[in-house]
């Protein structure tokens, strides 16, 4: 992504957008008010509402819009209307789960329950689905316009003697007066969410509108009651049961009421997830999917095959063909005898197929017919030759602060942070999460850690911090499988996955006689315990089979594809691949200053992994190697 793109998100009651940059967000400011939020236009003027925003964010090159399932016809429309025909949209409830202050790692096939709690209140079921939340069932109602109109009726009972006046006045000012109204009580709504009791000015004269946390739960709780009876019809439609869902995220205005997150937890028994300023929850999901969409060009597709006619420089320019050897239909290869020509002497030459291959497709001289030098006597379907047999196309960058693996199968990739933080496991061809870990959760004890592969090629995670205290995790089960403490601030740890077992190394941590020495403790881990303490110098090089990385990593400076046929690596600060049937550059790209750079190629040979380091941290390019049909 290069061209800034305008993400709206279209409300009940109300707009936000923001210009999403390759660098950063920048938000669009409604140019009155100032507010993050721009008033609700009508259906009818939704077009003129998004022309007023592009003007006030331009220049932008495209149009992201963020809308509920049953208004994506008439957003569509009205974005046409603005001078965007090539609008995209994105499901609000798909945006909100992507919303990167929900912080949720929802793993692949993993479901959320999205409750958006605007002046329309939705309840949808989502499943992650190749990285991206797809919506399964889902229910609406008018809660939140409910709710507000019954805190105006209230409004109106307590300043009665006040705004009554206005209210009964009819035209314009019956309709301002409820406008303001509604303005007021939304306000108030919101700041008990942090404190028991608040007031808001009507106006000037007018005694202020009082409202106090029991009063908003009365008037909340019919909504609340549809809420979680909706939440329950919606997971059971998707064929699910509550404690198959993941999290309950809510989101919108009405999520910060005081009421709503404790009636969910109760009805469902699920944890409930609310991000800061949850209004604005789906605007910024909207806005990351913006920037970690791929490209959105197309590029044709290289033939599979094309249609050639085939002619030959028959000897004495003219002859009379004896046969075809190859009939309509059959394939032939390089330097294969096709047909066969009589010239006027009697000569009887063989034709040949040259240097290429293909399918006779017609033959346009029947066998007795004259063949004249340049004639077309047949046509032949040909496969594309040399670099178009393979193509390499990027899908997508993956960024770590850590490290990558590439299990030894070659199907999921693992992303490790450098402190021990997380561990991810993620898919190849789109980088979703299939699994993750997080050991340092709850601490602030500064760690490091190590990936390895266990008995069973089961993925482990090695931790430790700077006390020398050694925790081992079952990365997929999330389960402490050992722990043990050394005596010594560790210096060096080296892992040998063969064995399973740990060696760390302390510099001057053994006393003998006068002198300090350097101590070796070999660690088993499965068990924990301690197998063996050596004292003496330059202990690291002593210990053969162990590394500071792991050796199952299937990642290599060089590798070859499954099958055989293409071979990539990274060299003087590029990457090559080379069909080795025909010897032929098919893929280069120039890796500027990535250092570390390693390639392999996933079990299918349908992908090519490449991994690099350079100063924002390590990466890994996916490609996906396209083949003629």
């Amino acid at each position: 992504m290069t061209e800034p793109i305008l993400v709206v998100d279209i409300g009940s009651w109300a707009l936000s957008a923001a210009v999403v940059l390759p660098d950063r967000v920048h938000p669009v400011r409604e140019p009155v008010s100032g507010a993050l939020r721009w008033p609700a236009a009508s259906p009818e003027r939704l077009g003129a509402a998004l022309s007023a925003i592009a003007t006030e964010a331009r220049p932008v090159a495209r149009l992201v819009l963020s809308a509920p399932v049953t208004s994506r016809a008439a957003a569509l429309e009205a974005s046409a209307l603005a001078g965007f025909p090539d609008a995209e949209l994105v499901p609000d409830a798909g945006a909100a789960v992507l919303d990167p202050l929900t912080l949720l790692e929802v793993p692949e096939g993993g479901f959320v329950l999205v409750c958006d709690l605007g002046q329309t209140w939705t309840v949808t079921v989502a499943q992650m689905q190749h990285g991206r939340p797809v919506s399964l069932s889902q229910e609406s109602s008018g809660s939140g316009r409910d709710l507000d109109v019954m805190l105006v009726a209230d409004l109106r009972a307590q300043l009665a003697q006040w705004v009554e006046p206005a209210f009964a006045a009819g035209g314009d000012v019956s309709l301002r007066a409820n406008l303001h109204a509604l303005d007021v009580v939304r306000r108030l709504k919101h700041r008990l969410a942090d404190v028991m009791e608040a007031e808001e000015e009507v106006e000037a004269g007018v005694p202020p509108y009082r409202l106090d946390r029991r009063r908003l739960d009365q008037l909340t709780e019919p909504g609340a009651r549809w809420l979680v009876a909706s939440a329950r019809a919606v997971v059971a439609r998707a064929g699910l049961g509550p404690s198959d869902v993941v999290t309950v995220l809510l989101v919108g205005g009405a999520a910060r009421l005081p009421g709503i997150g404790p009636a969910l937890h109760s009805g469902l028994g699920r944890p409930v997830t609310r991000p800061a300023d949850p209004e604005l929850a789906v605007l910024r999901g909207a806005a990351a999917w913006v920037r970690s969409r791929p490209a959105r060009t197309v590029p044709a597709e290289p033939p599979a095959w094309r249609v050639e006619p085939l002619t030959w420089t028959v000897p004495g320019g003219r002859g009379r063909l004896v046969r075809w050897l190859v009939q309509e239909g059959e394939a032939y290869g390089r330097d294969t005898l096709l047909a066969q020509v009589r010239t006027a002497d009697d000569s009887v030459y063989d034709l040949t197929s040259g240097r290429s291959e293909g399918i006779l497709l017609e033959q346009r001289v029947a066998a007795g017919g004259l063949i004249d030098s340049g004639m077309v006597a047949a046509h032949a379907r040909l496969e594309p030759a040399g670099v178009e047999r393979f193509q390499l196309a990027k899908r997508h960058r993956l960024r770590a602060t850590g490290d990558w693996l590439l299990m030894p199968d070659r199907r999921t990739l693992v992303e490790c942070s450098s402190d021990g933080e997380y561990v991810k496991v993620r898919t190849i061809a789109n980088g979703a999460l299939v699994a993750e870990l997080r050991p340092g959760r709850g601490t602030k004890q500064k760690r490091q850690a190590q990936l390895a592969l266990g008995p069973g090629q089961q993925l482990a995670l090695v931790t430790w911090d700077a006390e020398g205290h050694f925790s081992v995790w079952d990365v997929f089960s999330g389960r402490v499988t050992a722990s043990f403490s050394d005596g010594h601030k560790p210096d060096a740890v080296l892992l040998n996955e063969a064995e399973w077992r740990l060696v760390t190394t302390g510099a001057g941590a053994a006393h003998v006689g006068r002198y300090r020495r350097d101590v070796a403790t070999v660690w088993d881990l499965a068990t924990g315990a301690r197998l063996d303490r050596i004292v003496g110098e330059d202990l690291s090089r002593r210990f053969t089979g162990y590394a500071e990385a792991s050796q199952a990593d299937a990642f290599a400076p060089e590798m070859k594809s499954p099958d055989g046929r293409l071979y990539a690596a990274a060299a003087d600060g590029a990457l090559s691949v080379r069909d080795l049937e025909t010897e032929a550059e098919v893929f280069r790209a120039e890796l500027g200053a990535a250092r570390r750079v390693s390639t392999a190629f996933c079990h299918e040979g349908r992908h090519l992994l490449v991994r690099g380091t350079d100063d924002e941290g390590t990466w890994v390019d996916v490609y996906e190697v396209l083949q003629p049909a």
